[in-house]
């Protein structure tokens, strides 16, 4: 199984929302293997989008298919793959 079926990316995540939380709500669909919060390498502070990875890919379909507010805050949910094609293919920015 290619691990990055597992993963989806987060956009939009308020920078008061901590890793801890995400992997509390977005276990609520299921095993969260992992969630991380992108931050700046120079200031630490949260860039506004993560990714979570679940121990069965057929968790994510159900993921993307519903609408997310996470601390007060709707957040954007995409395949990871999407996210990669996104940014290196398209140069588009998150």
């Amino acid at each position: 199984m290619n691990p990055d079926q597992s993963k989806v990316f987060v956009g939009g995540i308020p920078w008061e929302t901590s890793e801890v939380r995400l992997k509390e709500y977005f276990g609520a669909f299921g095993d969260v293997v992992e969630a991380v919060i992108m931050k700046d390498r120079a200031t630490g502070r949260a860039r506004g989008f993560g990714f979570v990875e679940f121990s069965d890919p057929s968790l994510v379909e159900r993921v993307l298919m519903e609408k997310h507010t996470i601390d007060g805050r709707l957040v954007r949910s995409r395949l990871f793959f999407f996210f990669v094609f996104a940014v290196l293919f398209l140069g588009l920015a998150f």
